[in-house]
Formats: C-alpha cells, structure tokens, sequence
C-alpha cells in the first residue's frame, strides 16, 4: 500500500528531468534513481511490477524530488547522493567502497600527480579507478620515473623549498621548483602523461622521438638525454603489454557475474590493439535487480569520474536508457562515445574474457568472510569512506628513551593476524620522544607495504594523543599519502581525526570494547618486545664482559637465579650447579663479581 504522502507527490512531479529520493519513516533513504520525465517514471512506481520496487515503494513514507537542466545533470547527482547516502535498494560498490585514482592537477602553474580517493569535481583530471593498489602504484612508479611530473605539495611557484628534494637526485621529478626551470618544458612533459594514462603510446612515442632529434640539434644536450631515456622508458613499457586486436579503435570491455546479492564487474581497457588495463569491482545487488540496471550502475559509477573515456563501451546488454550516457559523454567530455551490445566476432571474444574474468572474481570471494557489523558501526563513528576490514595499530614502549621500540598489530575483520604483527627498534630518534618516534615508524611501515606492493590498512591507530597525530599528520602530508588515521588516547578513549575531529564512543559501545582490544594487543606486543631488549641489554652490560658468558650462558644463569645481583651474590658451589656451567666457568664468574 503506497503512503497517501508519496502517492500525492508523484501525482503533483512536473515533466523535467530531475532525481527522485524514496525515503522510510525514519528519513532514512531506500532508492535513489534519476529521470528524463520525472511524472512519467514516478507515476510507474503506483502500481509496480518488479518485486524490487514494490518492496521500496511500499516502504516508502517520504518522496524527494530535484529537478536538473538535464537528464545527464541527473546522472552527476544521482551518483553523488548513493554514494553519500548508501541506499539499500540501489546497487553500488561493496562496502561503499571508494576506490583511488591519479589525480593530475592541470589547474595549477606546475601540475602534479598523486593517488587519492576523492572524486570531487574541481577541474583537474582523475584516471581511474583503479581496482588494485599494486596495479596503481606500478602505473604511478612508472609515470615517475618516465615524465618526472611532480608528486610535491608545494604551491609553485609561489611556495617552493630551498633545494629540490630527493626524488631529483633519484631521477624521479625534474624539479620545477628549482629557478629558472623552463615552464614550456614541464608542460610538454605534463602532455606526454596525459597521452600515456590515456593509452596513447604509440602517438606519445613518435612526438618524444621528434622532439629528442630536434632538441639534439640544437645542441640541448641534457634535455635531448632526458627525452632519449623516457623514450626507452615508454618503449619498455609498451613491450610489456600485448596486441589483443587488430582495430586501433580505443575501446573499454565491461562484463558482469553475479549471484544473489553479490555481483563482480570487470573492466578490459583496449588502448592502440592491446590490452592497456583490467579492473575487478565488487558490488551489492538487491535481490531481483535487473542486469540492465546493474550494466547503468557500473557505467555510472566508472564514467562520471574518469578522465580516460574510450570510442566504444562494448556491453552485455545496453543500460536502461543509453542516450543519456552518450549525451552525458558529449556533454561533460565533449566526445561522442558508442555503446554496443550483441557484438560478434573479435569483440565477443573480448567480452567473453571479460567475462571469464568476473566469474572467476566471484567465485574467489565467495569465500571471503562476510563483514561484522561492529566494523559497520565503526565506519559510521569515524565517517569513513569505506568499512576498515583491515585495522593496523602502533604503539611506541620505552623508559626515558631507553631500548626504544615500536610494534604494529594487525586485525582483520575485528581478529588479530597475528603473522602480520612486526616489531621495530628506533633507529633514528634519540631521548624521550614519542611523538618521532611514531613517525618514524609509520615512515617504516608504509614504505615496506608500497614497496612489497600490498595495501595499506583502511584505518590506522595510533596509540597515544595529539602529540603523536601531529606530527604523523605532518609526515602523511610530506610523503602524500591518503590514509585514515585516527590517535586513541588513554586519558579519556577519545579518538582524534586527521581533519581535526574528536569522536567520542560510549563506553558500553561494543565498538569501543573491539578499539580497546587492539590496543590492548598493540600494548602488549610492544611491552614485551621492549623487556626483552632490556633484558638483552641488561645481560650485555652484567655478564657479556664475563670471558666465556655468551647469550646461552647468560640466559641460563639468569633463568637459574632469577636476576644479575642473585648472581652477584651465588656461592662457587652454587654457580657450578647451573646446565653449562663447569668448575673453572663458575671460579671465573665467581671473581667477576668478587674483586677486591
């Protein structure tokens, strides 16, 4: 039975293109969707045939309706608010997940690259998504090495630092803060990414050629060597990937599989005959869901946000309403994009990979555990952008600077790993300084997961205040990292965001029983790393300088007596009594400690 309420607002939507909100008594939202003839769509909903709208429409005790200039305006806005809203009964990523992109800044003097995960539009240029962070990172290493565009944060030319920084000396940024450095050159460079993140290598290989021979000639020598090594560069990058067609026409393959509530969408990127690129996204599907519905919701979800837009989008069945994709196409990237279904030949045996492709995914996550829903709530507490699965947490032991050292926990899915605990001992702070010594760890930390190609936590904890988030903030910023980081202070259990936000969790939350739990682990694993280097350090200092006491010896004296000044005070007879110990090691010992 349809809500007198919303039966009145459908009667009374105009005919204008616009998106519709169906809310439940408590304003929480059920669907969102968008419309070329907001009265025409809305009025199908009185008398509905697909089980899923009846179960949102007989819910339903609320309608919102926003009207735009343009049914491809409605698809910007309907993506913008099931992201922010999470409806139940539309499909979107799983978890809510927001997947990272590479970001190139154009709107700036001197552009730069870096990962993020925020798809605000603000005129500068996202590539993307990008479903494994190895796959990202491997792309984001190679741009570096082979265009030397920027990743600083610095407002050139404006704000610059006193000397270039390391990433000049490892060939890695050609330093555009450095004076006099030569604009129309980073913008040639700056070109070339954009050509290569768009799979136009072959166009991208020829210009670099042409300008290394024309640099040469006029005797540019050290421009002409940096052209000569990207053009090797790009080369090398192209070897590594193979001709999978013989049209050149850009093209993207999207295949979907599905099964009851879950689904896996897979997306081939076809770049120049060959395959430039392949993404898996996991996704929720509400129970009788169409596939037509679910190819929009991929396309929307993909399209609105990436830069990199191909000639042709080769389907299995064509959204519900293709125009407005290709009207939004020619609107926001004014390129008239194709939409294909039923496909023969050389494309069908793509699609078919593609699909192969998401079957495969599907059955792999059948067996991934399903998420808890204290990490659910702990999303919503923290306003994260996705549910942290995984929780990593850093705690700093030590006695006024002594024996230092740092331990990271790990949990996933609200269980410790306890394979993927480490332990570190600070190298490069001296004295009693948490706070750097927190850096320094989270440094540690993040470089060996990005070198090793793994990806970072979803949420990073740090045990202490905002002593230690300050200075963590500050390193995150410099080394331009998007991590949720959150201190968690002993004094009172609050927690402190990275944006400045205290959140306070009632004690009898079970939520913040779990984040006491973790720190618990994280305490205790730190505690007994740092006795056990005292200890080592305390056995070195009292009986290494024993001739004939190594760290077996030592240890089995110390198990024996209990402590050094037990030792100290052990009779001849009752060193000899010790496992390894003989009559002429126990005298030795035995006037160590007895000098006169």
């Amino acid at each position: 039975m349809i809500d007198p309420r919303v039966r009145e607002r459908i009667n009374a939507a105009p005919h204008k293109p616009g998106v519709y909100v169906f809310k439940d008594a408590r304003n929480r939202v059920l669907y969102v969707g968008k419309a070329a003839d907001l009265s025409n769509r809305l009025h199908s909903y009185l008398s509905p045939t697909e089980p899923k709208a009846r179960a949102f429409v007989d819910k339903a005790a609320l309608l919102d309706l926003t009207l735009t200039a343009t049914e491809a305006e409605a698809l910007i806005y309907e993506e913008n608010l099931i992201k922010l809203s999470r409806p139940r009964y539309n499909i979107r990523y799983r978890d809510d997940k927001r997947y990272p992109y590479l970001k190139v800044t154009v709107k700036e003097s001197y552009p730069r690259i870096y990962v993020t995960r925020n798809e605000r539009r603000d005129g500068n240029l996202l590539f993307g998504p990008y479903s494994s962070a190895k796959n990202l990172r491997k792309t984001l290493d190679a741009v570096k090495r082979i265009f030397k565009i920027r990743t600083c944060h610095y407002d050139l030319p404006e704000d610059y630092p006193e000397r270039p920084c390391l990433l000049f000396q490892l060939k890695l940024c050609s330093a555009p803060c450095r004076e006099g450095f030569p604009r129309d050159e980073y913008q040639a460079q700056l070109k070339g990414l954009i050509d290569f993140l768009m799979g136009r290598s072959e166009e991208l290989e020829e210009e670099t050629e042409r300008r290394m021979w024309e640099v040469s000639d006029s005797e540019q020598f050290e421009v002409a060597a940096l052209l000569r090594d990207q053009l090797l560069a790009i080369r090398e990058v192209k070897h590594h990937s193979r001709e999978a067609s013989h049209d050149a026409t850009p093209r993207d393959f999207i295949a979907v599989a599905r099964h009851a509530s879950r689904a896996a969408a897979v997306l081939l990127k076809l770049r120049e005959r060959r395959l430039y690129g392949c993404e898996t996204f996991m996704l929720t599907v509400p129970t009788h869901a169409a596939d037509a519905d679910l190819i929009h919701t991929v396309l929307r979800s993909i399209y609105t946000h990436t830069f990199d837009v191909p000639s042709e989008i080769v389907l299995p069945v064509l959204p519900e309403a293709p125009q407005v994709f290709i009207d939004w196409f020619k609107q926001y990237r004014d390129k008239k994009v194709q939409l294909s279904a039923n496909v023969r030949e050389e494309k069908r045996h793509l699609l078919a990979v593609a699909f192969e492709n998401a079957k495969l995914a599907l059955a792999q996550d059948k067996q991934a555990p399903r998420t808890d829903p204290l990490l659910e709530k702990l999303q919503d507490y923290l306003h994260l952008a996705g549910v942290p699965h995984r929780i990593e947490m850093i705690d700093i032991s030590n006695i006024q600077g002594t024996n230092p050292t740092g331990s990271v926990v790990v949990f996933r899915n609200s269980r410790p790993a306890k394979s993927l605990y480490r332990k570190f001992k600070i190298k490069t702070v001296e004295g009693a300084n948490d706070p750097a010594m927190m850096a320094e760890v989270v440094a540690r930390r993040i470089s060996r997961l990005q070198k090793e190609g793994k990806e970072l936590p979803d949420l990073l904890i740090l045990d202490g205040g905002k002593g230690q988030l300050s200075v963590v903030r500050e390193l995150l910023n410099k080394i331009d990292v998007a991590l949720s980081v959150f201190a968690f202070a002993k004094t009172h259990d609050h927690l402190f965001g990275r944006d400045g936000r205290e959140v306070v969790i009632p004690g009898s939350d079970p939520v913040l029983k779990l984040l006491k739990r973790i720190r618990n682990s994280s305490h205790r694993f730190a505690i007994t790393y740092h006795r056990k280097l005292r200890r080592k350090s305390t056995l070195s200092s009292e009986l290494d300088g024993i001739p004939g006491i190594g760290e077996k010896k030592a240890r089995a004296l110390i198990q024996f007596f209990g402590s050094v000044p037990r030792i100290r005070k052990a009779s001849l007879d009752e060193l000899k009594f010790v496992s390894g110990i003989g009559p002429s090691l126990a005298e030795t010992i035995y006037r160590h400690f007895h000098k006169e």
